[in-house]
């Protein structure tokens, strides 16, 4: 059965386009991934390919809203991974009157149309929890929150859930949980920030950190694989660990219960 994962923070620079496209080069090793770019900013597209493309997602979503049956033909960046790209469009979209009323539907059968296809497919959202963020939320199976620790907050998070948990779905969302972004290690700050997460939420924060590095971003410039841009990278190899994480955690936790384990959290605080 194919897994639809969103990676969504309500912040900006907590590394959400990063982490979708590690996480699409390492699981696309041994999975078919498709990679869909909700983002108006189309940074994981631009990672991905140099040129334009006519089938993007806003495409597609304009003739879905027509009552069109269109091809959908991702991009094929190797065999085991294929792109639906992002459009600065997008961002028009969101005051149409007929995706604010059926966003939810048009999305469902984009999903419904190609997840037999794949795996995996994940989702780089924007930060706006808009309709088009709402509308996927729907029809997704979990999501992956990244955070950095100089921009977490406990309260941030529960804000978060509390959205998540107004959106209307047919089965629980689940939470894969919160990893920390751009970490560094031997920073007592952001050690400090880590063991309050970890005393606050409990399973929610992943073992797996991502350390700071900046072979990510030019990894991302030269549009390589991360595993690809250089022989030996340890960020690289964080990434392929929390791959493997993210995927020993499908369908452990869903929002229901996370929002109990929060609640559970500040009983004790």
């Amino acid at each position: 059965m194919s897994q639809t994962i969103a990676v969504y923070n309500f912040k900006g620079g907590v590394g959400k386009t990063s982490t979708t496209l590690s996480l699409a080069h390492s699981w696309s090793r041994s999975f078919k991934v498709l990679v869909i770019d909700c983002d108006p900013q189309t940074n994981l597209t631009q990672a991905l390919i140099s040129e334009s493309h006519r089938n993007t997602l806003f495409t597609l979503t304009k003739k879905l809203l027509h009552n069109e049956q269109p091809a959908i033909e991702p991009i094929e960046i190797h065999p085991y991974l294929h792109l639906i790209p992002g459009d600065y469009l997008m961002a028009e979209i969101e005051s149409n009157t007929q995706f604010i009323s059926f966003g939810h539907i048009i999305f469902y059968k984009l999903l419904t149309a190609i997840k037999h296809r794949y795996d995996f497919i994940l989702l780089d959202f924007p930060t706006h929890f808009g309709i088009t963020v709402k509308s996927f939320i729907a029809n997704i199976n979990g999501i992956l929150i990244p955070a950095t620790p100089g921009s977490f907050s406990v309260s941030g998070f529960k804000k978060l859930l509390t959205y998540l948990s107004q959106v209307e779905k047919d089965r629980p969302l689940n939470v894969l949980g919160i990893f920390f972004n751009q970490y560094r290690k031997h920073t007592l700050f952001h050690q400090k920030i880590v063991r309050e997460a970890e005393k606050e939420l409990g399973s929610l924060i992943l073992d797996q950190r991502i350390r700071e590095s900046i072979r990510v971003s030019e990894a991302n410039e030269m549009s390589q694989s991360l595993y690809g841009f250089t022989q030996q990278s340890a960020v690289a190899e964080d990434f392929l660990k929390l791959s493997e994480e993210v995927i020993a955690r499908i369908n452990r936790i869903d929002l229901h219960e996370a929002i109990k384990q929060f609640e559970a959290a500040e009983i004790r605080g």
